[in-house]
């Protein structure tokens, strides 16, 4: 009862006040309260980041996003909540002069207007039909935009390297991806550290071509690395008649073998699908190609790149041996076609024996030329059933 009595000293007279004096007072009492509430849940220390919520959403933080734990799921793709907003603009449809809507109007100073309910509605069902066209180009993916497969990186082009710093420009060559891997270090104070590792070659299609390796935490800066890194690395390859090689080539790279035969025109390129994509960075048109062993990526281009590039032209042979190369054609027949002549003296003696390149015969493909390869399926006869 005293507590009562003491509370009610502490009431304001209300003699003489008028009537919506003591309401206002007390709700601008009550309002102070509540927003120093509001300000203290959303703090500096209490708020978040876009990319934290982000993160939340997609799972993508905690040990089993980054070892690769969990169900393989269909993978959720954020999105820019803010791409198509405008300032300004809400449900409300409020026109506010200088963000959503002009300024000045005939030299006046516009006021401070809303849609009415029809034209709001307008306006966000053209701004939703807009993200909805947004959304599928992203997902649609044009024919030549694909690698090798579907689901590989393998094949498909970045487009040229990045100009240089003194303004030289690479718009004739091209970039393609041979191998993209996810690699792993053990560090002391990371842990198991992921890194992703880029083999890209670049050409221009006219016996210039390159290759490189790039590596970064993220794939697109690997890409980025990569291929501005090619271009600094590049070989000339010599070409006969721009299309195929100039004599066949056998050699062995590591635990890598590859066989390269020289093919007349229209012929083609049959080879490893890699080879494909190098040979046309090169410029080379018709080729067969034969991998066995090791189809290590890195070694194999590395081999393909070596073979090439010290291969022998005709013109060099013929300065080295003084004397004159000739070709064989089966539409020709037993005439011999000179492709090229020393440009010193020519040598009166034969050629001696010992200078004479020894050919290392393949037993496979005598026994093709001779008709005696066989499956070792032949033959076999299915028991009935």
């Amino acid at each position: 009862m005293a507590a009562a009595v003491r509370a009610a000293r502490c009431l304001p007279s209300l003699r003489g006040v008028p009537a919506g004096h003591f309401w206002s007072r007390q709700l601008a009492h009550s309002a102070f309260p509540a927003a120093s509430a509001l300000s203290s849940k959303t703090g500096t220390l209490s708020s978040v980041t876009a990319e934290e919520l982000w993160k939340g959403a997609l799972a993508e933080t905690g040990a089993g996003a980054r070892k690769g734990r969990g169900k393989r799921s269909k993978k959720k793709r954020r999105k820019d909540l803010n791409r198509g907003q405008i300032i300004g603009e809400g449900h409300s449809g409020f026109l506010w002069p200088g963000l959503n809507a002009p300024l000045t109007k005939n030299g006046v100073v516009q006021a401070i207007a809303q849609r009415s309910k029809e034209e709001q509605e307008k306006v966000e069902a053209d701004l939703f039909q807009q993200r909805e066209e947004w959304d599928r180009k992203r997902k649609i993916k044009v024919k030549r935009e694909r690698g090798w497969s579907g689901n590989t990186w393998g094949g498909m082009s970045l487009g040229p390297p990045d100009p240089g710093p003194n303004g030289e420009t690479y718009e004739d060559f091209d970039t393609r991806i041979l191998e993209v891997r996810n690699v792993f270090n053990m560090t002391a104070k990371e842990g198991r550290k992921k890194s992703v590792r880029v083999l890209v070659a670049v050409g221009n299609g006219r016996g210039a071509a390159g290759f490189a390796i790039g590596k970064a935490t993220e794939r697109i800066d690997a890409f980025r690395k990569a291929k501005n890194k090619a271009i600094h690395y590049l070989h000339y390859i010599e070409r006969y008649e721009d299309h195929t090689i100039f004599h066949d080539i056998s050699l062995r790279f590591k635990r890598t073998h590859i066989k390269m035969k020289k093919q007349p025109r229209g012929y083609g390129l049959r080879c490893h699908r890699a080879i494909i994509t190098i040979c046309r960075l090169i410029g080379i048109k018709d080729m067969y190609a034969k991998v066995s062993g090791s189809v290590n990526m890195l070694n194999l281009t590395r081999g393909l790149f070596q073979g090439l590039s010290r291969q022998e032209t005709h013109q060099q042979l013929a300065d080295k041996k003084g004397l004159h190369v000739v070709e064989f054609r089966e539409e020709c027949g037993p005439l011999p076609i000179v492709v090229a002549s020393p440009q010193g003296a020519l040598r009166k003696d034969p050629e001696p024996e010992e200078e004479v390149p020894d050919v290392r015969l393949d037993w496979e493909e005598v026994k093709a030329a001779q008709g005696m390869k066989r499956s070792v399926w032949a033959g076999l006869k299915r028991a009935a059933t």
